[in-house]
């Protein structure tokens, strides 16, 4: 398992800025993607957990804390190895974030049968949050 670790820890240190940020355009595109999806004319989550409401508002949620989860964490890596703002890093990845997720729902209320709602962005924003505090965690420990 620590062998896993240092692997991880290694690429993180070789690896350049611009494969990170290529990392999270490529990501962001796959959110827009999933955003430009019309209810019409996919299956609706509701379907996926058998028609209950609760299930289908847990499922929501936690697609909402993943996505933008990882996404956190992308742009927190970015960052980082960008250079700049190294201290405040954390912050600075929340925020360009939280302005991705507010991006996302602009783009979510031109789509037939969707709708922006203020809650998924705190939930995305919340996501992003828990990633970056787990991989600032993860760092201080000099685990990766």
């Amino acid at each position: 398992m620590k062998n896993i670790f240092f692997a991880l820890e290694l690429w993180l240190e070789r690896s350049s800025a611009l494969v990170w940020w290529g990392m999270v355009a490529l990501w962001y595109v796959f959110i827009f993607y999933l955003s430009s999806i019309p209810t019409t004319t996919s299956a609706s989550t509701k379907t996926m957990v058998g028609g209950d409401d609760t299930l289908n508002t847990v499922f929501r949620f936690c697609a909402h804390l993943g996505v933008f989860g990882v996404l956190g964490m992308l742009v927190y890596v970015a960052q980082a190895r960008s250079l700049l703002f190294v201290r405040r890093a954390c912050i600075v990845a929340l925020c360009v974030t939280f302005l991705l997720g507010i991006s996302d729902e602009i783009h979510q209320s031109f789509v037939p049968g969707r709708y922006a709602r203020v809650q998924d962005v705190m939930t995305d924003t919340a996501g992003a949050a828990i990633a970056i505090g787990c991989i600032t965690a993860l760092r201080r420990k000099s685990v990766i």
